[in-house]
């Protein structure tokens, strides 16, 4: 049996002030130097090791001061203190199976502090025992009322159960006793997750004017507001956000990244520039300037990036990544997936996913691609924003429009006086169907003005009351809105005197009814391509994901989505009957010339030869919106027609939705 260490002098409890007050102003080195001298000397009572403890804690050193504090606490079990303390350092190590242990043999109702029920609960909070923190935490706030901190940890245990009203309501409290950005950042997180968004765009919104040196509100403003699908929100939070902290990498990233998400490529550039003058090496600045580099159809600067990325240190897993975007552009499929196989899953997943399928695509793997398809697809479909029930709200909202439109409602409509209006004319078609090769092709013509996968249409619509709002409108609405469409236009595309204006969105194929009530004698360009190829096409392409393209998360819903919108375009096309130019993608490919003089006559057009040169076009045109960046600057091919007979497998599962469709429009064998 040891005998108990002799009791603190009165010297010693002297030093033992002095250290305090040492540590109290902030100098805890000098505290920790002169506590381990007392603790050698005093004959290492509990106080001094459980002092000694906490300031090895304080500095980082978690290490020495779980050493000390495990002593303090031998030596004596009921200091309350030491007991906490040494439950938050072996957490914090990641000891969790030890902090448990101690905590199964203390009970925390013989403190009356209530400091027991508090790391007990931050153990198990470390332990992901969501349900054991709150009963901690429940106890608590039960005693105290009063304690913030508590409340605010409770809200979180529930938020982690995904009780979110019952986080609301603990987190409430919480912020009313205290006013901490911490706390009112977590109420506002619980309100999202309770799908109370507005009230949690608003706290974060206060809170970053009641905090205005403080980046973090803004932060989660633009994750939420980026999650609601508001761009221009999140862009200006994070602006804001940068300024209020300039050396905060991951801020700048994210700015940059929602820049390039929204087109503005020349803004996102400008940040990685930014990024990239101070840090040089940084992994993730390089990969999205390499992004940047193919979506800005400068290809050829590839190589120079990736020299840089050596010559600069950089993570070599952003050096691979870089040579496996070089590979794609060279088509070395073997050698791109040798790069793949050296970039860790946590660097750009969902891109490796599409990357890792094309390459096995030009190798004739067609299983390991489709593979690699899905799990790109599966990753998207995992985002916070339900892409999935997004996609199903859009087939539901068409599946009203359709049940709306018939000949009984259309002939109700009240007649509107013909407007001569300025020159224009829509494409439109099923995403991949080659709307974007053929408004290059329409882009090369001296007098085409190509406004591409812009909303002034949409705007338009909305402003109407979609479609159940054209049937009571006036000659004076109709004026009106076409004055709203070209104000829109003008803004994004100042008009070229003379020029046809062509508006292009694949999506358009759904909004047929506006355009034949606002321009019923405007020409509709209507692309196709084999139904199997476009589902296909859409499955393996890795699209932003508003709420129509997440339908192309997995090939049941894109063929649903395929036919349900042809079968809404027919009824549409059959009911408000005008001009209409159907252009097939192969045809296109196999015979360009003959296939789109028709169509240029038809448009009042005279031929040109230079809308042929495509490349030379698409150079010229910048960044390109869409997902066929990469193709539109290449020869025309035809490796991507038939393409769905080497899936004819994968396909199986989708091929009686799509085959009306391909004996309508003349795809089938005959």
């Amino acid at each position: 049996m040891t005998r108990p260490a002799p009791p603190l002098t009165a010297d010693e409890t002297t030093e033992l002030r002095a250290i305090l007050s040492l540590a109290s102003r902030g100098d805890v080195a000098g505290a920790r130097g002169r506590a381990e001298r007392l603790y050698r000397n005093a004959g290492a009572p509990a106080v001094v090791a459980g002092l000694v403890g906490a300031l090895c804690c304080q500095m980082g050193d978690l290490a020495a001061g779980i050493g000390f504090l495990r002593t303090a606490h031998v030596d004596a079990p009921a200091d309350v203190g030491v007991a906490v303390n040494l439950l938050r350092a072996l957490s914090d190590a990641g000891a969790l199976d030890e902090a448990q242990a101690l905590a199964n043999n203390i009970d925390p109702r013989a403190d009356p502090s209530g400091r027991l029920w508090r790391a007990f609960g931050y153990v198990a909070q470390r332990r992901e025992d969501y349900a054991m923190a709150e009963a901690c935490y429940a106890a608590v706030v039960a005693a105290f009322p009063e304690d913030a901190e508590s409340w605010n940890n409770l809200g979180n245990a529930r938020a982690d159960q995904g009780d979110a009203p019952g986080a609301v309501e603990a987190l409430t409290r919480a912020a009313a006793l205290s006013p901490a950005a911490p706390i009112r950042l977590n109420l506002a997180s619980a309100l999202a997750q309770a799908d109370r968004a507005e009230e949690a765009v608003a706290l974060l919104a206060q809170c970053a004017r009641a905090f205005p040196a403080d980046a973090k509100p803004l932060a989660e403003l633009a994750a939420l507001s980026k999650q609601l699908g508001r761009p221009d929100q999140a862009i200006a939070a994070l602006e804001e956000a940068v300024g209020r902290d300039p050396a905060n990498v991951e801020l700048r990233l994210a700015l940059a990244s929602e820049r390039f998400d929204q087109w503005d490529a020349d803004g996102a550039e400008a940040v990685i520039a930014d990024i990239l003058h101070v840090r040089p090496d940084h992994a993730e600045a390089l990969i999205m300037k390499g992004l940047l580099l193919e979506h800005r159809n400068r290809e050829e600067e590839l190589p120079a990036l990736l020299e840089a990325a050596r010559a600069n240190g950089s993570d070599p897993s952003a050096q691979a990544f870089l040579e496996a975007l070089l590979c794609r552009r060279e088509k070395r499929f073997a050698e791109g997936l040798a790069a793949l196989a050296r970039v860790p899953e946590i660097i750009e997943p969902i891109r490796s996913a599409q990357l890792a399928g094309q390459f096995y695509d030009g190798l004739g793997a067609y299983d390991d691609a489709f593979a690699s398809f899905q799990r790109m697809n599966a990753l998207l479909a995992a985002d916070p924003s339900d892409p999935l029930s997004r996609a199903a709200t859009t087939r539901a909202a068409l599946a009203a429009d359709d049940a709306l439109l018939d000949a009984d409602w259309v002939r109700t409509w009240r007649p509107i006086a013909h407007l001569e209006t300025r020159r224009v004319a829509f494409l439109l078609g099923f995403p991949r169907s080659g709307t974007t090769l053929l408004d290059t092709m329409l882009m090369g013509h001296p007098d085409v003005q190509v406004l591409e996968e812009q909303p002034p249409l949409r705007l338009v619509e909305e402003a109407a009351g979609g479609l159940a709002g054209l049937a009571a409108l006036t000659d004076a609405d109709a004026k009106q809105f076409r004055e709203r469409y070209y104000a829109e236009v003008e803004r994004l595309a100042p008009h070229r005197p003379g020029a046809l204006l062509v508006d292009k969105s694949p999506l358009h194929l759904l909004r047929l009814p506006l355009i034949r009530r606002l321009f019923p004698d405007a020409p509709v360009i209507l692309a196709l391509r084999h139904p199997c190829d476009v589902v296909l096409s859409c499955f393996i392409t890795n699209f932003r994901l508003n709420n129509a393209m997440a339908n192309f998360l997995t090939l049941e819903t894109a063929a649903a989505f395929y036919a349900e919108a042809f079968a809404y375009w027919s009824k549409a096309a059959s009911l408000l009957p005008g001009p209409v130019h159907p252009v097939a993608y192969e045809a296109m490919i196999a015979a360009p010339e003959e296939t789109l003089r028709p169509l240029f006559e038809a448009l009042g057009l005279g031929w040109q030869e230079c809308v042929l040169a495509h490349r030379e076009t698409a150079r010229k045109r910048g960044v390109i919106s869409t997902a066929s960046y990469a193709q539109v600057t290449e020869p025309l091919y035809r490796r991507a027609i038939g393409r769905w007979e080497r899936y004819q497998r994968h396909l199986a599962p989708v091929s009686e939705v799509l085959q009306p469709w391909v004996e309508r429009f003349g795809y089938a064998p005959r």
